[in-house]
This record gives C-alpha cells, sequence and structure tokens, in this order.
C-alpha cells in the first residue's frame, strides 16, 4: 500500500521491528536517481521520492499518541540515518486532534514531516481500484465482495490497461498484482455494454494465469483465473461453454487449500454453477454440481472443526459463513427430481445485467429444495455468536442471501436471533438506515411470499430504524406500507392509524421531498375507512385529502397520473349510487360529509347521472350482501346513536359498540385499533382460542390514570360480553398505551382455553420485540385521526342506520382466520394411546351394551348420525361408555355431585359378563346424545389442560378447537369398523387388535 501511496522506491524492512537497530522503522526508500533524470517518465520513476522517506506501522490500541511520539522520536534518533519524511500507518482510530497534535511535535522537535494513515483511510485505499487486490490477497476477502469499479464507462484506466496488454500481447508477469489489474478491466467489461465486447479478449488475457504452478501443482492465482473466467463467461456472455472444466477444477483446487476465502468463493462458483444449470447453459448433470457443493462443504467443516474460535475468530466466522452459504443454495439434484431439467439452451437470460435481489425471483422455491435448510441457519446462528469478536468479518453478502430467503426461515425457530444479530452487524458498519433497508426488503420478500404476518413484523422494525429526523421519509413510507397490509388483513383501524399518522408525521417534516406524502397518505386512509363501512366518515376524509394534494402534489387531480384517485374516485361513485338506490334519505350526509371546498361531490352525481341515474337492479338485501363481502365493516356502521365495529380474526367475531360523538367516537376506535395490532402481533404464535363471538360496549370517562380504564367481561355464555372504559383524556402516553394494551389482552384472555400464563408468555416476546412501539406510533390516535368537530357526529347519530345492513356477517382474512396448527400441549402419540383405551374400555363395558344397541334401528341410526356429523368410532364409543356410566351410578343410588373419581372411573370400566347387565336401551335417547356430545369434548379438553367453557348443546365451540388443533377429527388407531363390531353370533368383535375376545 505505501508503495502505491507513498513512495515507489520502498522496501521493508528485514526482521521484526523488536530487533535492534531498525530504530522503529518498518521501511524506508532506497536512494533513487530516476525521477531527476527521468523527469517525463511514468510508472516507477514517476512514483519514486529522491528523500529519505520512513514508514512505520503499528498494530497498537490504546495509548496510540505516545506510540506514535516514541516511535517518530525512534526513528529520529541521533544515530540514525537522515529521514525527511515519515508515513505512519495505524490498524486502529486515531482522532484529527492527536493527529495535528503529533505532526506539530514532529515538525518542531524533529524537523520532519509527518502522516498519519488510520484505520478508516487504509479501508478506503483498500477498496479502491488498483489496490483492491492487496485486501483479497492479504485479507482473505472473497472475490465476491469486491466493489465494482466506479469509473465512468471507457475510463481512462481502462483503454491504458488494454493497450498495455495488447502491446504486451498478454500480462508481463504472473503475479497476485498483474492479476488484479487484468480483473479489474475484466469485471468492467463484464457489465458495462461500451466495453463488453472486449470481454472475450480480458477473458483469453486472464487465462494466461492457468498456467501458473509450483512444483507441478495449481497455485491461488490459478483459481482466481477459473473464477473470474467462469462469471465472466456466464454473466457477460451468458454461455458456459469451456468453462465448466474451470469450476471443476478450482473445486479441486479449494478442496487441498486452507484458506476460508478460497472456499467462500468456491460456494459462489458453484452456486453460479447450478444457475448455469438451472438456466439450460450448464451440460454438466446437476447430481454433479450438488456433489461438488457437498466436497466443499465438508471441506469446510473439516477445517472449521480444526479451527479454536477463540484465538482464529475471523477465521472460524469466514468457516461458518462458508457452510451456512452453502446451506443456502438450493440443491439442483432434487429440483430436478422435481421440477425436471431445464430445456437446453444457448444463452442465459439477463446477459451482462447486475441483479439485484429485486431482480431475483425465489418464491417458486421451498425448503425441499434446499440440502439442510436449518442446517443453514444454525450455522448463521453460530455465525451471529462470533461477530462480536469476528470484526473484520464481512457479513453483506452472506446477510443479501438470508434477506432473499427469509419467507422459507421464518419458521424456524433461530430466525430472529439469526436476523437482530445480521442487523446489528451491519448497522454498525452503514448505519440503521441500511438496516433499516434490509428489513423492508424482507418484507418485500414475505410479500412477494403471500406471508403479510411476517412482513409487518420486518415493516415495524424498519419503521423505528428510519424514525428520526434524517430519514423521516423511510419511516412515512413504511408506515403507509404497514397501513396497506393492515387493510389486506382487514383490519381496518389498525391502517387508519396508521395511514393518519403518517400523514401527520409527514406535515411535521422540514423537507419538500416529504410533504407529498401527507396527501397520498390521506387519501389512503380515507380509502381504509371506505373499506371499514364508515361511508359518511370517508366522504368527509376524502375533503381532507384533496385538499393537501391541491396544496403538495403536482396535477393533484389527473386520473392519469395518480391512478390511486381514480380508483379512490370509483368507489365513491359506487357507494354514492348505492345510497341514492336504496337509501335516498341518508344522501344529506354525504353530501354534507364532502362541503363545498371542492367539487368532488358535484363531480361524483354528474357521473352518475350522465349514465342515465340508474341505480342498481339487485334487492337492498343483496347489495347489502355483496357489499358486505367487499368491506370489513357493517355498512354505514358510522349512521345512528350506536356506532359499531365489527370484524373477524383468529376464528372469533369482534364487535364494538359505542355513542356516535366526538369524545367517544375517537376514543372507541384508538382501543380497537390497540386490538387489532395485538390480533396481527399474536398470530403468529397461534394462540388456542374458542370460535366464538365477543361484544364490546364501549364509554368514556372523565376520570385521568389508571382509574380512567376498565372492563368488565362476562363470560357465563359460550358468546362473550364485555363493558370497556376509557378515559376521555390520552395526554399521559405512559398510562394510556399499557391501559388500552391491558383491556385488550383482558378481551383476548376470555376466548383463550389454555392457561392464563401461557398467554402471558406468549405476549412477553411481543412486548420485548416491540408491541408498544407499535401501537404508540409517534401521534396518539386520538391527535392523528381528528378531523372532524362535533356536529359532524351529532348529524349522523341523529339518523337511522338501515335495518337491511344489519345482516353483516364479517370475514377474516386468510392469514387471521381461526389457526389449524398443532395446539399447545397436543402429543399425537400420548392422544393415540389414550384412543386405544378408549377401545379397551369399550370391549369390556358395552360387550353386551352395543350389539343390542346396534340391532335396533332407532339407535343405530343414531349411531350412524353421528358419523355422518364427523364423529369418529372412538369418540361415539366414548359417548356411550359415559351414558353407560350414568346408567350405573342411577342403578347404584350415586348422585352425580357424590360420586368419586374412584367410583367413577370403576363404573365406567365395568365388566359386562352377559346380556343381563347390558344397559337398557331407552337410556341411549335424543336427550342423552345430546349432552353428551357437548360433554364427550369437554372431558378430552380437559386432559388436554382447556380451560372450562360454557356451551350450550349443537354449539360445538370446544369440539372445533379440538379438530382445529388437536387432531380431535382425524386422530385414530387400527380398529373394527363400529357399525360392523357384531358378527353373525350377534357378539362383539375385538375392537383393536390387541383386545382378547
Amino acid at each position: 500500500m505505501a508503495q502505491k501511496r507513498v513512495s515507489s522506491n520502498i522496501l521493508i524492512a528485514t526482521g521484526p521491528v523488536s530487533s535492534k537497530g531498525d530504530q522503529q522503522r518498518d521501511a524506508e526508500t532506497f536512494k533513487t536517481r530516476l525521477p531527476d533524470e527521468l523527469p517525463h517518465s511514468a510508472g516507477f520513476a514517476a512514483a519514486a521520492s529522491t528523500a529519505p522517506w520512513v514508514v512505520a506501522c503499528t498494530l497498537q490500541e490504546t495509548k496510540l499518541k505516545q506510540k506514535v511520539l516514541d516511535d517518530v522520536a525512534g526513528i529520529c534518533a541521533d544515530d540514525a540515518a537522515p529521514v525527511g519524511h515519515i508515513a505512519y500507518f495505524s490498524a486502529h482510530a486515531v482522532s484529527e486532534g492527536i493527529t495535528h497534535e503529533v505532526q506539530k511535535t514532529a515538525r518542531k522537535t524533529h524537523k520532519v514531516s509527518l502522516d498519519i494513515f488510520c484505520a478508516s483511510d487504509i479501508a478506503k485505499f483498500l477498496a479502491q481500484d488498483d489496490l483492491i487486490w492487496v485486501a483479497q490477497h492479504y485479507l482473505e476477502l472473497p472475490s465476491h465482495l469486491v466493489p465494482p469499479p466506479e469509473s465512468e464507462p471507457a475510463p481512462e484506466w481502462y483503454a491504458d490497461l488494454l493497450d498495455g496488454l495488447r502491446k504486451n500481447h498478454g500480462p508481463a508477469a504472473l503475479t497476485p498484482g498483474v492479476q488484479g489489474g487484468v480483473t479489474q478491466g475484466l469485471r468492467h467489461a463484464t457489465w458495462d455494454e461500451d466495453t463488453n465486447a472486449d470481454l472475450p479478449e480480458w477473458i483469453n488475457f486472464m487465462g494466461a494465469f492457468l498456467a501458473d504452478s509450483e512444483d507441478g501443482e495449481d497455485t491461488e492465482l490459478v483459481f482466481r483465473a477459473c473464477y473470474e473466467m467462469s462469471v465472466a463467461t456466464f454473466r457477460g456472455l451468458g454461455t458456459a461453454a469451456g468453462i465448466e472444466d474451470l469450476v471443476r477444477r478450482a473445486v479441486v483446487y479449494a478442496c487441498s487449500c486452507d484458506q476460508p476465502r478460497i472456499l467462500d468463493d468456491t460456494v459462489t462458483l458453484v452456486s453460479y454453477w447450478g444457475v448455469m444449470w438451472s438456466q439450460g447453459v450448464a451440460r454438466a448433470e446437476a447430481s454433479e454440481i450438488s456433489a461438488a457443493l457437498r466436497k466443499v462443504r465438508e471441506h469446510a467443516a473439516a477445517l472449521l472443526d480444526d479451527t479454536d474460535a477463540e484465538t482464529h475468530p475471523v477465521r472460524a466466522a469466514t468457516l461458518t459463513g462458508v457452510l451456512a452459504y452453502s446451506h443456502l443454495i438450493p440443491d439442483w439434484a432434487v429440483a430436478e427430481g422435481t421440477r425436471g431439467k431445464p430445456d437446453a439452451r444457448d444463452v442465459a437470460g439477463n446477459v451482462g445485467v447486475q441483479l439485484t435481489e429485486d431482480d431475483v425471483d425465489v418464491s417458486l422455491l421451498d425448503e425441499t429444495d434446499f440440502d439442510g435448510l436449518g442446517d443453514a441457519m444454525s450455522y448463521l446462528s453460530q455465525l451471529v455468536d462470533l461477530l462480536p469478536q469476528a470484526r473484520a468479518y464481512s457479513v453483506s453478502g452472506l446477510a443479501r442471501v438470508f434477506d432473499m430467503l427469509a419467507p422459507l426461515a421464518a419458521s424456524n425457530p433461530e430466525y430472529l436471533k439469526v436476523r437482530d444479530g445480521l442487523d446489528a452487524a451491519v448497522a454498525e458498519v452503514t448505519g440503521d438506515s441500511a438496516a433499516a433497508e434490509r428489513s423492508r426488503d424482507r418484507a418485500s420478500a414475505f410479500v412477494n411470499a403471500d406471508k403479510p404476518l411476517q412482513a409487518l413484523r420486518e415493516l415495524h422494525d424498519a419503521k423505528v430504524r428510519w424514525f428520526s429526523g434524517d430519514t423521516l421519509y423511510g419511516s412515512v413510507l413504511t408506515m403507509r406500507f404497514i397501513a396497506k397490509i393492515y387493510s389486506e388483513l382487514r383490519l381496518t383501524y389498525a391502517a387508519k392509524m396508521y395511514a393518519c399518522t403518517a400523514a401527520a408525521l409527514a406535515m411535521s417534516a422540514g423537507d419538500d421531498d416529504t410533504k407529498p406524502q401527507v396527501a397520498k397518505a390521506l387519501l389512503e386512509a380515507a380509502g381504509y375507512v371506505q373499506a371499514a363501512g364508515t361511508w359518511v366518515d370517508a366522504a368527509g376524509l376524502t375533503e381532507v385529502a384533496l385538499l393537501a394534494r391541491a396544496q403538495f402534489l403536482p396535477d393533484p387531480f389527473d386520473f392519469e397520473k395518480h391512478p390511486d384517485l381514480s380508483h379512490h374516485n370509483q368507489n365513491s361513485i359506487l357507494e354514492l349510487a348505492g345510497v341514492r338506490t336504496y337509501w335516498p334519505d341518508l344522501v344529506p350526509l354525504i353530501k354534507q360529509a364532502h362541503g363545498t371546498t371542492t367539487d368532488w361531490y358535484d363531480d361524483l352525481v354528474e357521473v352518475i347521472e350522465e349514465a342515465g341515474g340508474a341505480g342498481f337492479k339487485m334487492t337492498e338485501e343483496e347489495f347489502c350482501a355483496r357489499a358486505g363481502e367487499q368491506h370489513a365493516g357493517p355498512l354505514l356502521g358510522d349512521v345512528g346513536p350506536r356506532r359499531i365495529i365489527d370484524f373477524s380474526a383468529l376464528g372469533v367475531r369482534w364487535t364494538f359498540e359505542f355513542d356516535n360523538n366526538r369524545t367517544t367516537v375517537i376514543r372507541a376506535e384508538a382501543l380497537c385499533a390497540t386490538l387489532q395490532v395485538l390480533l396481527a402481533d399474536i398470530t403468529v404464535h397461534d394462540p388456542a382460542l374458542v370460535s366464538t363471538s365477543v361484544r364490546v360496549s364501549v364509554t368514556v370517562t372523565d376520570k385521568i390514570g389508571r382509574d380512567g380504564y376498565n372492563v368488565e367481561i362476562d363470560d357465563s355464555s359460550s358468546h362473550i360480553t364485555a363493558e370497556a372504559t376509557v378515559s376521555m383524556d390520552f395526554s399521559d402516553l405512559d398510562t394510556r398505551v399499557p391501559a388500552l394494551m391491558s383491556i385488550c389482552l383482558q378481551l383476548l384472555h376470555s376466548v383463550h382455553l389454555r392457561p392464563h400464563d401461557e398467554l402471558q408468555a406468549l405476549v412477553e416476546p411481543l412486548l420485548k420485540a416491540g408491541l408498544i412501539n407499535k401501537i404508540a406510533v409517534g401521534r396518539p390516535y386520538e391527535e392523528a385521526t381528528d378531523f372532524f368537530d362535533d356536529d359532524h357526529f351529532t348529524t349522523l347519530a341523529s339518523a337511522t342506520r338501515p335495518l337491511a345492513t344489519d345482516g353483516y356477517q364479517p370475514v377474516p382474512a386468510e392469514p387471521l382466520r381461526a389457526s389449524t396448527a398443532p395446539g399447545p400441549g397436543y402429543d399425537r402419540d400420548k392422544e393415540q394411546e389414550a384412543i386405544r383405551e378408549r377401545y379397551r374400555v369399550a370391549q369390556e363395558s358395552l360387550r353386551f351394551t352395543l350389539p343390542a344397541l346396534l340391532a335396533d334401528p332407532d339407535k343405530r341410526a343414531a349411531v350412524e348420525q353421528l358419523r355422518a356429523h364427523g364423529w369418529l368410532d372412538w369418540q361415539i364409543v366414548t359417548i356411550l361408555a359415559n351414558i353407560a356410566l350414568s346408567y350405573r351410578m342411577d342403578r347404584d343410588g350415586i348422585l352425580p355431585q357424590d360420586v368419586t373419581p374412584a367410583q367413577g372411573l370403576a363404573l365406567l370400566r365395568e365388566l359386562e359378563s352377559d346380556a343381563a347387565q347390558a344397559v337398557p336401551l331407552e337410556w341411549f335417547d335424543d336427550d342423552a346424545f345430546w349432552v353428551n356430545k357437548v360433554m364427550t369434548p369437554m372431558a378430552t379438553a380437559r386432559g388436554l389442560s382447556l380451560r372450562p367453557w360454557q356451551e350450550e348443546p349443537g354449539e360445538e365451540q370446544v369440539r372445533d378447537l379440538l379438530i382445529r388443533r388437536y387432531g380431535y377429527g382425524s386422530d385414530d388407531v387400527p380398529h373394527t369398523d363400529l357399525l360392523g363390531c357384531v358378527d353373525e353370533a350377534g357378539l362383539l368383535r375385538p375392537l383393536i387388535g390387541d383386545t382378547d375376545e
């Protein structure tokens, strides 16, 4: 580096600096007169110094000022050779203040000039085109991390380099420095369309390095040539012609090499080979490519086993990263087995195009396409643990691959640890804004993979990282993105909260670039209010958005330039046409909400009347049903003395009712928005919720602080009702947000059937991950959404909501449907053993009752009806055994409340030794079946630690939960069909194989 940036006539000192006689001189210039004799020369002579210069360097981290002063004093000692200038390199940071002080001392005390190059200067030098090879050769920088040249197309350096190679008929010497220059030109021609025609020539120049050898074996120069020629041929020319043998040669070299950077580049090269195969230009079989990757992986694993991470953390981190990356590459042999071999092509796509993460579509991949995605996450987890000690290791390339594959890795238990660790490492180097961009990119990948809940998690992280003055624009855009996803999840009040807050923050921004976001966010908010069914509010908010557009957007009402405005206009036309058709007495509400500031309402009317004023041809009920399918709330829910919010999520119908006045509406909506954010967050953890309804009546109190918030829940029936009270004071955010959260958690607990501490355990990681910050988003809901005066609400409260809108049935978004994931506490093996035991019990305790019951046409029909409704045979025999238990208790004069567990178990298992002991068939009447259809699932639920639940016969809410989450509709064991379990002699056949007759 000193030879390139200080003086070309520098020689390194022989022996360690600690040996006597070097006077702290690590290198110094030798005497040359060439610059004087050849003043117009280039190359060495032009860069050499005629004055005596000294180079010194240090790895010391502390007391650097004194270290430099001591070294300068030694260099300038009385018995030392004269020196005119000192170039001092430090591997650690040296402040400007210390630099200036030391330079002043050097001038005054020693009459010598001094330059200090600290860590950041060295890093900048190493990133420059002519020195990047130094980082590769000495610091083990993988080739794929080498930045592309920043020069303009066909720069002077390129022309000079190419001209020199042509005149010399190839490289002048087979050295790392010369190869670094050829690499620079090769990569430029690969991606630059103006010089791409030179690429075959550059590949030929690089081919000269294939001849290098040491004792007849390939060298690193050969490996580098294989790598660069292969990548350039494939990416710059679109072919694999002649390069697959180079890839094989590189793999052989890598597997005999102990340098981690070589293995890193080899994994990248084999990844390219796989892409060549997938594009149809490779001739190798997929099995060979997969085998090559496994071979490299096994060698890396062996090297890692022999590496002490404490003494060599960077080496350990690099090898761990290599192994992680190797598992993040598709197994092309598996892909061929499932998707077939791609058609052969002469030229691949995207030739000469540098693809970004957004250009790579991984949506067609799944976990089965990879050879150990779980292993990749395990290695990444280990890598995250190593990063604090391996600060020189760059994770940027690996982090980009991880981001692209995040939708496949998100379900892995190590995902959050890995994501946060990689983000922290990236942020440490490039700042929070870069980490926020990574979160946003992952969110886009999740959206493309149809995983909106995971996308929300990433976007909330990006929002927080961007939430500052310099990056507020990014935060505002992210909030709009978050609002859009909430809307698509049919959580319109969470969407409204985020859109309105984005508008409020954009309004407060000091830069003109952010101000247009006010208009865009407000129009989106008006759309979310439309989707919620509150059409009059939507009309009023539309006017606010239109005024903002007029102020902040160019050509604000041009539909062609603003398709979002055109879409909103079409929805407004349909809504107004519907109101005019079915509820003309409510048209003045819409008109008044629009006001007279803009011509929007008049334009809507004009469009409708130009169409002949024709309304809808369907009936009022049909219109409400059709509109209800497309909306996320009851039509005109903002009309009438009491407002209504009605939505479905996680199998529960959530309904909020409250007085239609300004104070109450805004605060009740804030409570609803809080619940919706909570539900979206907790969904990925699959809480065990019963499918029912929760109806909440919200009132407002003038009490302040924690006393202003309360909820009283009535869970005495299968449909929950609650009275929620919220304070009209929202200024104390430290009280408001936790209090709203507490109400929502209590509502959630009312339908959560597992123990309370389990729900708390689900919520705690959400709180640690920033749930509070997702609810408190810069502006209180009550402030960000307060667009209307008291008269607006008074007018709406005095009107009457159409009765036809009462039939609204909320439909959940697909990701928020009732969970079907295996429930907490579910053990299939344990349940199957319990099922076997039920068959064994029935075999003994119903030995004569069951044949008699199946011989009776009416009773047999009752059993057939149970089967028709999805009841499994073991569940039916459990119902029959419970009825038999009731009979035996009555026979023995035992009241249900007096029976002990031991008595009950003995009576349940009572052996029927002859027909006289059979249960009289009249006990198996409709009432008995009806009651036990409720009690049997309840008993199973208790065994799974589900808490008691009140439900009416026929509702089957607990059974629904058991079917969805606990295998109740599918788990069974091989057994004799219940309807064919009686033999020709009228005797009961063995129900399962391990039962004696």
